[in-house]
This record gives structure tokens, C-alpha cells and sequence, in this order.
């Protein structure tokens, strides 16, 4: 059985005709199934547990990646196949990279049911997909799963990644090799005061980050703060259900 989870900012009336062309398309393709919508009080959470008792297989997050973050920790708990359905022009990375197009054309790749297990990463106690990202991590300490310590001392961004694209300096992240990938980036100036990036990239299978002061982190997306982030990660732990164009 399949269970759609609309995010809150999809039921605004500029997504009305969007969702409806949607939803008759899921009737078409004989996947269509029960509806909940987040809100305030509604816990995502909450509702895939009593979706899952009631014999629910397949939760499909109708929004961005934001949304993927509310379901995936109940999605994983009950072993459930995660798919989704992006809406918007914004924050709809992860859909990129899984090779789900926007609107009603993800409806066609659902069908389709291409189903790949994926790690994810996790920190402190929340599981994500794509990558954690601090600007600037100049003095923290970050413990590689007590084996070695790295100490950044100049300005730099930390990035822990499980699923990403290549860039000019590092290449893709593998989703799927049980680690998750420590990246440090520098920038030094040349004499002609031209930017150039300097990358250091350590696979890892978890990883302390802790610092004096608070600093911001954001999780696929999502903002969080703090001086302590704790990050592992879960081999071949979530179900997802990708297209043909997937970038890994």
C-alpha cells in the first residue's frame, strides 16, 4: 500500500491544480493510496508509524528535500520503501540526484518502482542523505572514529557527505561503499589574487565534531546548531525508490 505525505507548504492554492493532475495520474498508473497532511501538530512521524501497522509498504513525500528530512527516521525505523515527489522550483536537490523529476512526471518513475538500497548517515540520533555542511569550521576538533584527529586552524568548510555529485575538487560520493566522506575546504589567494580550493577528502565510518563555540550546521538543508555533532553511518539502511537519470 502506498502512503502520500503532503508537506505543508504544497497545500497552498498555487499547488491545487498540480496536485490534482498528480493524483489522477496515480489513479491512472493504480498507485494511488491514502493521503496525510503535515501540519503544525501533525508528527510525520506519528502518522507513518499507524500508516506502517496498517499494512502501509510505501511512504512517498510530496514536497522537497526538507520533506524527505521529516519522513526518512520513521520511513528507515519501519522499513519502509521511501519515494517522492518534488514540488517547487526550490530545495529539491536529493530528487535531482535520485533521477526523480518535478511534478506530476515523478508519477511515471513511482510506477516504475526502480528500488535501490542506500547508507545513510546519521547525527546525533537523525538519519540524512545528502551531506552536512559547516562554513566555516576553524577550531574545531574532529575525531575520526578514534583513529586520528584533525584540528582545522585556518577558516575552511567541513562538509560530511554520503550522496553527492563530483566538483572541481572532489569527486562523487558513493552512497552505497558504507562510509561517509570528511571533506575540509580551503581557499588560498595567488598572487594575482585569484581563488584557489583546496580539498582534503577522508572516507570515514563516523566521526566526532565538537568545539568551543556553538556554529551552525545545515543537514540536508536544514539548519541546526550546536557544539557537538556526533555522525555515523547505516550501510544499505534505506530503501529508495530512484529513476533512470540518477547521478551515483
Amino acid at each position: 500500500m502506498y502512503y502520500y505525505v503532503y508537506d505543508e507548504f504544497v497545500q497552498d492554492a498555487k499547488y491545487e491544480r498540480e496536485l490534482a493532475n498528480i493524483e489522477t495520474r496515480l489513479t491512472d498508473l493504480g498507485i494511488s493510496g491514502k493521503i496525510a497532511r503535515l501540519a503544525l501538530f501533525r508528527d510525520a512521524s506519528e502518522l507513518i508509524r499507524d500508516a506502517s501497522l496498517k499494512g502501509a509498504k510505501t511512504i512517498i513525500a510530496v514536497g522537497n528535500d526538507l520533506t524527505l528530512r521529516k519522513v526518512i527516521d520513521a520511513a528507515a525505523d519501519h522499513r519502509s520503501v521511501l519515494g517522492i515527489i518534488p514540488l517547487g522550483k526550490d530545495g529539491n536537490f536529493i530528487a535531482s540526484m535520485l533521477g526523480i523529476p518535478n511534478g506530476v512526471a515523478a508519477c511515471d518513475v513511482i510506477s516504475a518502482r526502480m528500488v535501490e538500497a542506500i547508507d545513510t548517515g546519521v547525527i546525533n540520533g537523525h538519519r540524512f542523505i545528502n551531506s552536512c555542511m559547516i562554513d566555516n569550521g576553524a577550531g574545531m576538533e574532529i575525531d575520526c572514529g578514534r583513529k586520528f584527529k584533525v584540528f582545522p586552524v585556518k577558516k575552511c568548510s567541513i562538509e560530511i557527505r554520503n550522496l553527492a555529485i563530483e566538483d572541481e575538487t572532489v569527486p562523487a560520493a558513493n552512497p552505497a561503499d558504507g562510509k561517509i566522506e570528511l571533506v575540509i575546504r580551503t581557499v588560498n589567494r595567488s598572487l594575482f589574487s585569484r581563488k584557489k580550493v583546496k580539498s582534503t577528502v577522508v572516507p570515514v565510518k563516523e566521526l566526532t565534531m565538537s568545539g568551543e563555540n556553538t556554529v551552525r550546521i545545515r543537514v540536508d538543508g536544514e539548519q541546526f546548531e550546536g557544539k557537538e555533532f556526533r555522525i555515523s553511518v547505516l550501510a544499505s539502511h534505506l530503501k529508495l525508490i530512484i529513476g533512470k537519470e540518477r547521478k551515483f
